[in-house]
């Protein structure tokens, strides 16, 4: 852009992050991301499934080669539950409850005998993330001398 400053107005909504420099710092001013996938559209919320799905084929090597049966959905829905209750208690998830945040479905429906047969055992994760504070508005007045501020 050589000398020309950019607009975070303009560029920040459509998902380009400026870099700034202060004080010898590099800060990356900016959460969204470039995405056609409003759900999207913060970096954060693409790095988190991103993660999520790095850990959990490196964790889940235990039910490879193992009998694909109900007892082996048990454990993976178990497991699952296991990894995903402590994100939820953190906050990375958004519900009023556990099952609000998250839903795992390892059933009948989407694991037929011929999933079986093939081999394949299938999970079905979605997960309510978390929303971002992207703006914090403060709006401050002076009350009426008959409004009453008691909540």
């Amino acid at each position: 852009t050589e000398e020309k400053v950019l607009d975070e107005e303009i560029t920040n909504p459509a998902g380009i992050n400026l870099l700034k420099f202060n004080k010898g710092n590099c800060i990356m001013w900016g959460a969204r991301s470039i995405s056609i996938d409003p759900a999207f559209r913060f970096v954060q919320k693409r790095e988190q499934l991103s993660h999520y799905e790095n850990v959990l084929r490196e964790n889940f090597d235990f039910i490879i080669f193992a009998i694909n049966n109900p007892s082996a959905r048990s454990k993976v829905q178990t497991s699952l539950i296991g990894y995903f209750q402590p994100e939820f208690s953190k906050g990375a998830l958004s519900g009023n409850t556990f099952e609000d945040a998250i839903s795992i479905k390892i059933d009948d429906e989407n694991n037929t005998l011929l999933t079986e047969a093939n081999g394949d055992l299938n999970a079905e994760i979605k997960l309510r993330l978390a929303n971002t504070v992207e703006r914090f508005i403060i709006t401050i007045g002076q009350a009426g001398i008959f409004e009453s501020l008691a909540s």
